[in-house]
């Protein structure tokens, strides 16, 4: 045996007793996304205070665009940002979504679009997919180690009374006021769902003249799978309602409804 097929064998043999490489693809690709999405918003921005200058006659001296004022409204995703909605076949006896006009269709999509973008990059980097319910507007669907766990953003025009924050030992249902600084309060809420040991987290708050919350729920069962709690925790949900381009996106549906008035309840 010559010393290069020496060699190999004990390089063999070395290697044979170590684990597999884990599955780096799915990461790699959303750092990878979040980097794209990054460098297109900051360029979008700063062409979007260049226009808006335009528009109102002002100067701009070199290296201010970025200090003008931009409208609270998000700019819309480019085409390959594009996520394809997640379509719900109704359950017998449930009623499908109401028709509503062609350019307001658009619109609530238009928004689903902007809203899954910003959630795609401020969750957590386990959620490797954000995609948007068709025809709900208030609905998303999230993809976190190989499940599927259903995320709500609502935002409705809501009356001005204060809502509760219930702790239930017996439901394990646990509720916090959080300070979330510049005179705002949040309810962040932690519920069980479909078992002892499996929780959903809900995170809700009041903006302008709207009730907002942020949701993810369990994953459901599966016939060989069980429920799993949610892997976007109460403090996650906090990071993305703390982040001013969140806020900008609650100030545009605020202004401009995409909901009818809330008449939910806790965790709907």
């Amino acid at each position: 045996m010559d010393d290069e097929t020496i060699v190999k064998s004990a390089m063999d043999r070395t290697t044979d007793d170590l684990p597999p490489l884990p599955d780096l693809v799915p990461l790699a690709i959303r750092q990878g996304r979040r980097r794209v999405a990054r460098a297109r918003l900051a360029v979008v921005a700063g062409s979007f205070a260049v226009v808006t200058a335009t528009a109102l006659g002002l100067t701009l001296l070199p290296g201010t665009a970025s200090q003008v004022p931009i409208p609270a409204a998000p700019p819309s995703p480019s085409p390959s940002a594009y996520r394809t909605p997640v379509t719900l076949e109704p359950t017998p006896g449930q009623q499908p979504p109401a028709r509503v006009p062609d350019a307001e269709r658009q619109r609530l999509a238009d928004f689903q679009q902007r809203a899954a973008a910003l959630l795609d990059e401020l969750l957590p980097d386990s959620v490797t997919d954000v995609r948007p319910v068709a025809d709900h507007v208030r609905q998303y669907r999230i993809t976190a180690g190989g499940r599927t766990f259903p995320l709500f953003l609502s935002v409705a025009p809501a009356d001005d009374e204060p809502q509760p924050c219930p702790s239930v030992q017996d439901k394990r249902l646990t509720c916090s006021m959080v300070d979330l600084g510049g005179g705002r309060t949040a309810r962040a809420l932690k519920m069980m769902t479909d078992g002892p040991d499996t929780y959903g987290y809900e995170v809700g708050l009041r903006h302008g003249r709207s009730r907002a919350s942020l949701s993810v729920t369990a994953a459901e069962p599966t016939k060989t799978q069980p429920a799993v709690s949610s892997p976007v925790t109460t403090e996650a949900l906090l990071t993305v309602v703390r982040d001013r381009r969140f806020t900008d996106l609650l100030t545009y549906a605020d202004e401009h409804p995409v909901q009818k008035k809330d008449t939910s309840v806790v965790g709907g």
